[in-house]
């Protein structure tokens, strides 16, 4: 298990204290001459006397508690204080939103203060999530740190420095191989040189390394004539290549424009995924076959054949297996004007 003092930077301790320095980042919005101070100081003050409810408040409590548990090594407990802070946070924002939304083009002031409340409640929730990636990741369990990290990443951007920490995570988990920086900062894969990275290991719990393995063992399954175990390792294989690719996908569109090199090595990451998933998702269809079941065989063989269309190899077998079932009546043939190049 990875010490969580060493993952955990010591300026990430205080909650409160970076929760208090929120509204200072935010650019304060301009002030509608029909709002009067009164009214607007009321419901903040209700807002902040309802610990129990939604708010800035009652997520700062939340934080606060996680905070208390951790410095208890009580990490169970820092969990769901923290999964608390993240719904409650999320929840006040997406509110805070709507509210300032509905009075946009009514009343710039109350409207601007709400977007305020919107952003630090965000960013709130943000610092929750990482906090409780990095629990995950001291406790190895990669496979739940990597999704929060992501999330963060995607709400932060890599230029801000929850993002660039989580990027920097991923990094270290080997959830990503190319580090990245911003202008005039130290290179971070020097940080990570002797540091064995958990996601490159050959038990890795998720990502592409771990699905590999499991259709290893899926192929060494259905030689051995046994579908079942073969179905139960293709299952969990499509699952982490499907959320692998997603999590690339998010990668790859949030570093667009910022970093040109991250971006493609997240591009390519997504589409290997996709193509490992179909793979999987076509060995599934032919062990559901060998069981005679092609009620199961029928729509995974569709899903790859909408995924790689036909003039792929993966899309020409899977319309193959549904014509050999009997599904489709009409054979493929490619010819010069169908045929494609593959990418």
């Amino acid at each position: 298990m990875v010490s969580l003092s060493r993952i955990i930077q010591p300026s990430m301790f205080s909650f409160l204290g970076a929760a208090a320095s929120l509204a200072l980042l935010s650019t304060p919005a301009p002030a509608a001459e029909t709002a009067t101070e009164t009214v607007l100081q009321q419901p903040t003050l209700l807002a902040q006397l309802d610990l129990d409810g939604l708010g800035l408040a009652a997520g700062e409590s939340l934080l606060a508690e996680a905070e208390a548990a951790i410095d208890g090594q009580d990490y169970d407990l820092a969990i769901r204080k923290l999964q608390a802070a993240r719904e409650n946070l999320n929840q006040t924002s997406n509110s805070y939103q709507e509210i300032a939304a509905a009075f946009t083009g009514v009343d710039a002031e109350i409207s601007g203060t709400l977007r305020t409340s919107a952003r630090d409640a965000a960013q709130m929730r943000d610092l929750a999530t990482l906090r409780q990636a990095l629990i995950y990741r001291a406790q190895g369990q990669s496979e739940l740190a990597v999704p929060l990290l992501v999330e963060v990443v995607q709400s932060q951007g890599p230029a801000r420095d929850l993002g660039l920490d989580s990027y920097q995570q991923l990094f270290e988990l080997g959830f990503v191989s190319r580090p990245y920086r911003r202008t005039g900062s130290e290179d971070p894969s020097a940080a990570v040189v002797d540091v064995a990275r958990p996601l490159n290991q050959s038990d890795s719990p998720t990502g592409i390394s771990a699905a590999k393995l499991l259709m290893a063992e899926a192929d060494q399954a259905y030689a051995a004539a046994d579908y079942g175990t073969a179905v139960t390792r293709l299952q969990n294989a499509r699952t982490t290549l499907n959320t692998s690719s997603s999590y690339y996908q998010t990668l790859f569109t949030t570093f667009t424009g910022i970093d040109s090199r991250v971006s493609t090595e997240m591009r390519e990451k997504a589409l290997e995924a996709a193509e490992l998933r179909d793979q999987a998702t076509l060995s599934l269809a032919l062990a559901y076959q060998a069981q005679q079941q092609p009620n199961f065989a029928i729509p995974l063989l569709v899903e790859v054949l909408a995924s790689q269309n036909p003039t792929r190899p993966l899309g020409k077998q899977a319309y193959d297996q549904l014509l050999e079932i009997g599904f489709v009546a009409q054979p493929y043939v490619e010819t010069e004007e169908t045929a494609t190049t593959e990418p």
